[in-house]
């Protein structure tokens, strides 16, 4: 039985195929399962070191929505422990706060019925596909609310941060956020400066995965050695400087004299000769390190997460559309206010927070590491004065790099859009079986009970989708005690879209020529991999060069992944679900000599490329030590040989 009999059991799929012929858009199904990572029936080692890096994936994420929670934890106690200092907690606090610490068993708790699960799974799996909900909700709720709907939203619907499907999703809800947010803006100078929900949400997204991972590998060396040097002391607030310089002077000599008096006004200490003496170097220090983490971060763009550049472009573009006579200089200025403000500077000056050292810095080193935040945050702002007027002295680090810090800042917007990439990620969506978030009865509970409390202004028509779920599902339950708060697995359904069983039909009508060509050449070389034995362990080649390579050899030992056999053919099966291909190779069982004699891919337009691509593959694999080049049109025109039906032959003779 031919390939195409095994695994074409009717016509039908050939009829399609010449149906959307015409359309060059061809279906893919086999592929793209590859490609999407759902090719369960094989267990070779690359489908072990994709299932093992998706669970790698899965494990940072969850430890990222742990991290998350507990530093929030920190912020409850610390606000406790202040009311306890200042006031006497009453004992009914203290007990509240004992049980807050306490451990959580997940497996214990209250849960919904099944038919609350299937509410909530609709629920969810709409708030996820359609983030205009989530975005519309962000703006509407209080500084008091966003905290625990933020951990909801970036850690647990859209908490896979490394699935592209989510992490577009969740920038797109970031568009709509700051659509709103400039629609509404009534003068320039407070765009993204206040601490709103809005601000809050950018801060929160930087704390995802990406983020951390890109501020370890950039700021972690340069804030590290500079900890150990416990004893720079870089102060140079005039009337600190001045209180040290007294201090020390007493302490030395067990008096002061008449003329360094206490409790001067910064006048005084700045007018200080002794004081200018202490500071003049230390400035010079201050813009050297400065200089060194600007330099770090500026070289690192490339690396820099995907999600935040994308961000930054948004926020160009939307200034450049509310404000077009707005300048460069000003929209830099936006933009260095969420990269610095939002994203850098918390790392440097609390880097034990985002574990870029170990414990609290010293004394010195973290008086030096904020002033070199303040630096580079006067550096993206711009401000035309300084709240601390000592800042004032370290002016020259901002002109010295202000036309610097605006080609990175631009730089860094210079990103593509994933508009085309979400539409084919939501078509695969409904095609998946496994589509599930894990989430806790209280996160669900108050996402629910948030939603109602502005469901007539999220959704205002009662036959909307979201209005008809939330009526359905009720008033939403109370929030459980901690020790009953259980996380669940919650699988995602769509009420209103079938899901679909075989993508192949959307994907003709969705993707590209570019996509489907890249997906099958792709798909067609790890089948190839796959196939023979021993070729996964070779070392990693230049296809480039690979194309250029001689299609003849004569090697001196047996190839490894091809035994000797009797005169006869030996069949290697390719796959393309849009025509026949087929590549003849010959082999001399005396002197091994091989050759590739053709490979055929019969698709119109894109099928030479595909062709092409697949004889430089298989001179690698087989004819390493080619005297002569060979290219596919010669090879097809010169043998003559009859195209084989989806399977590469090798020939002994």
């Amino acid at each position: 039985m031919s390939y195409t009999e095994a695994t074409s059991p009717s016509g039908s799929m050939s009829s399609r195929r010449l149906t959307n012929r015409n359309t060059n858009r061809y279906s893919v199904t086999a592929l793209f399962s590859m490609a999407a990572e759902q090719d369960a029936d094989v267990d070779d080692e690359l489908a072990r070191a994709q299932k093992r890096l998706r669970e790698l994936k899965a494990r940072i994420s969850a430890q990222s929505k742990k991290n998350f929670v507990l530093e929030r934890d920190v912020r409850y106690l610390d606000s406790r422990i202040a009311l306890l200092i200042q006031n006497r907690m009453a004992l009914d606090e203290q007990h509240e706060v004992e049980k807050h610490l306490e451990e959580v068993d997940p497996t214990e708790g209250h849960y919904p019925d099944d038919r609350k699960l299937q509410q909530y799974s609709n629920l969810f799996f709409l708030l996820q596909s359609e983030p205009r909900h989530i975005a519309a909700l962000c703006r509407l709720v209080s500084l008091s609310e966003i905290d625990t709907l933020l951990q909801t939203v970036m850690f647990t619907l859209y908490g896979n941060q490394y699935e592209s499907r989510e992490e577009h999703l969740l920038l797109t809800m970031f568009q709509s956020v700051l659509s709103a947010q400039f629609e509404t803006a009534t003068e320039f100078g407070s765009l993204l400066r206040a601490n709103t929900p809005v601000s809050r949400m950018m801060t929160t997204y930087t704390r995802r995965g990406p983020g951390q991972s890109y501020l370890k590998s950039v700021l972690a060396d340069r804030i590290n050695s500079l900890i150990e040097h416990k004893a720079l002391n870089l102060e140079i607030n005039p009337v600190k400087v001045y209180e040290q310089m007294v201090n020390q002077i007493e302490e030395e000599t067990g008096s002061l004299p008449p003329n360094l008096p206490r409790g001067v006004p910064p006048e005084v200490a700045q007018a200080n000769p002794d004081v200018q003496t202490i500071i003049a170097p230390r400035l010079t220090m201050l813009m050297e390190i400065a200089n060194s983490f600007l330099l770090t971060i500026i070289d690192s763009m490339e690396t820099v997460p995907y999600g935040i550049r994308w961000i930054c472009k948004q926020i160009r573009s939307l200034t450049r559309r509310k404000y077009p006579d707005a300048t460069d200089h000003a929209i830099c200025s936006l933009i260095g206010g969420f990269f610095f403000l939002r994203f850098i500077n918390p790392a440097i000056v609390t880097p034990q927070a985002y574990m870029l050292v170990e414990g609290v810095p010293a004394k010195h080193p973290r008086l030096t590491l904020t002033l070199i935040a303040k630096m580079l945050q006067n550096l993206a702002n711009k401000p035309s004065y300084a709240r601390e007027a000592y800042m004032m002295t370290l002016h020259p680090f901002v002109e010295n790099n202000k036309v610097r810090i605006n080609q990175f800042l631009n730089n860094l917007c210079e990103v593509g859009d994933f508009y085309e990439t979400l539409e084919m990620d939501q078509y695969m969506a409904l095609s998946k079986k496994d589509l599930v978030i894990h989430i806790t009865l209280n996160e669900m509970y108050n996402t629910h009970s948030l939603i109602l409390q502005h469901v007539e202004t999220l959704s205002p028509d009662d036959k909307e989708h979201l209005r008809i779920l939330t009526d359905e599902l009720g008033p939403a339950p109370p929030k459980v005690p901690r020790k009953e708060n259980r996380t669940i697995e919650l699988q995602l359904y769509s009420r209103w879209e079938t899901p679909i069983q075989d993508i192949q039909t959307t994907l003709m009508d969705s993707a590209s020529s570019s996509d489907i060509l890249y997906m099958e050449a792709k798909s067609t070389f790890v089948q190839l991999i796959r196939s023979l034995l021993g070729v996964a362990d070779k070392r990693p080649y230049n296809l480039a060069a690979i194309s250029r390579a001689p299609s003849r050899t004569s090697m001196s030992s047996p190839s490894p992944f091809l035994p000797r056999t009797s005169a006869g053919a030996r069949r290697w099966s390719i796959s393309c679900t849009s025509c026949s291909p087929s590549a003849v190779l010959q082999r001399n069982v005396e002197t091994e000599e091989v050759r590739v004699v053709s490979v055929a891919f019969p698709c119109p337009d894109r099928g030479g490329k595909v062709a092409t691509l697949l004889s430089a593959y298989l001179n690698l694999l087989f004819c390493p030590n080619s005297v002569r080049p060979l290219t596919f049109d010669e090879a097809l025109g010169r043998t003559g040989v009859g195209l084989f039906n989806a399977a590469v032959y090798m020939l002994d003779y």
